[in-house]
């Protein structure tokens, strides 16, 4: 497909560089003027590197949101305020209708969680770019195979997160498709990361985001594979800063700045062998939000608005590892695993039962610890079947009570303006 053929929305490009794993560059972050980039500037070759950039801006703010949204909707975070939007996230029941739907109309910069505006906008440019990055000749883009290589392992991760949150998915204006559908696309551009040449953190950035989808199509021994070739000490993070609302942390932002959602009571305390685990480190703040008097309980895992966040790590991977060795049966390769990452975390050795049920169950108290806060509990409790906290039907202490709703319709607006589909 050539550009001319695509309708371009107004999407907003914004001059920013490429954040890379474990790098906070905070000076380069602090760009307030946002470039506009109109149709016929597509075709230019010269637009590719901004045209990266722009996927991995949009990138850093759809995880901060995602991960915020997912929390309160997974069981980590809880809502503090009464806040009439955030209310919603935390109770589990979630309204479809038009751009009246926190999930559809929230984004970037706005004062609420977000997933749909922040996850279609990331899927489309990066998707976009890689078609213009097609038509173009290595002599107009002498980096065309890295730029490649990078803004697909981004479309990946996007349409990872779009598997995970949404109950069902639509893309490009085409049918309705299933979360393991997008996870397929996600799969796909993952290998296309990898096949452009990529190396490095993106490549193994690229690993653990294919394993992932992997594993969430129920391939486990696949996902074992690929996810065995990241290198220990792999981290990949994205950088955040304090220069303006939409490149804050928005989880320090609504938990220490504004105190309106308090960490979850099933996340304090928490204790692995007898030791307070390291990996959920989190404190009662002292003080209590300003509307209902409810304590807060801050993480110490994001203490500022520069607080960088983890899109992929050798943790992950190597839990995907023991997941598949508890399926395949190979059991002493899980413990090895687990009692590897409670060495790095300082926590004794795993004391608990070796067979497969009880190393499952702590396979999934290490992904809960190892990955707190950063968007993935929302998609382990579909996966494994994790009793909801509070349980469904529960006395929110606000006049509602918690729903079981832990993945999101397609918003009205995807029916209202999508012409192969009708309903909603």
């Amino acid at each position: 497909m050539t550009i001319k053929s695509m309708k371009v929305p107004a999407v907003v490009l914004s001059l920013t560089v490429f954040l890379g794993a474990c790098d906070v560059l905070d000076d380069l972050l602090t760009v307030e003027a946002p470039s506009r980039v109109v149709a016929s500037d597509l075709e230019n070759p010269a637009a590719a590197g901004l045209l990266a950039a722009s996927v991995a801006n949009e990138f850093r703010c759809t995880l901060t949101y995602y991960a915020t949204a997912s929390a309160l909707t997974g069981n980590e975070w809880r809502d503090a305020s009464n806040n009439s939007v955030l209310n919603i996230w935390d109770q589990r029941v979630h309204d479809t209708s038009g751009y009246g739907s926190q999930y559809a109309s929230a984004d970037c910069g706005s004062g609420q969680p977000a997933i749909y505006q922040p996850l279609s906008r990331t899927r489309w440019l990066a998707d976009l770019t890689l078609s213009s990055l097609a038509g173009w000749d290595v002599a107009d883009v002498p980096n065309k195979a890295a730029l490649e290589a990078e803004v697909a392992m981004y479309a990946g991760f996007t349409y990872n997160m779009f598997g995970e949150s949404m109950c069902a998915v639509a893309f490009d204006q085409g049918p309705i498709q299933t979360p393991a559908e997008s996870f397929a696309l996600a799969v796909a551009r993952f290998d296309q990361s990898i096949a452009a040449g990529a190396a490095g953190n993106i490549l193994n950035a690229a690993r653990v985001g294919k394993a992932r989808a992997q594993l969430n199509l129920g391939q486990a021994a696949a996902a074992a594979t690929t996810a065995g070739a990241v290198p220990a000490g792999f981290a990949f993070t994205v950088a955040y800063s304090n220069a303006e609302a939409v490149t804050r942390n928005k989880q320090w932002q609504f938990n220490i700045d504004d105190e309106n959602v308090t960490v979850a009571e099933v996340y304090r305390g928490i204790m692995t062998e007898g030791m307070p685990d390291p990996r959920i480190n989190v404190s009662d703040a002292g003080t209590a939000n300003s509307s209902t008097g409810i304590q807060i309980w801050a993480t110490n895992k994001y203490p500022s608005a520069s607080s960088p966040v983890e899109v992929a790590s050798y943790a992950e991977a190597q839990l995907i590892v023991a997941e598949a060795a508890v399926v395949a049966g190979t059991l002493g390769t899980a413990v090895t695993i687990i009692n590897a990452l409670h060495t790095a975390a300082g926590l004794p050795a795993y004391s608990g039962g070796v067979n497969a049920t009880e190393l499952m169950a702590q396979i999934v108290r290490e992904r809960a610890a190892e990955m707190f806060l950063e968007g993935h509990h929302l998609q382990d409790l579909k996966r494994y079947n994790i009793p909801l906290f509070p349980p469904t039907g529960t006395d929110d202490g606000f006049g509602g009570a918690y729903g079981a709703q832990i993945c999101f319709d397609l918003p009205a607006t995807e029916f209202q303006n999508n012409p192969t589909i009708t309903g909603g």
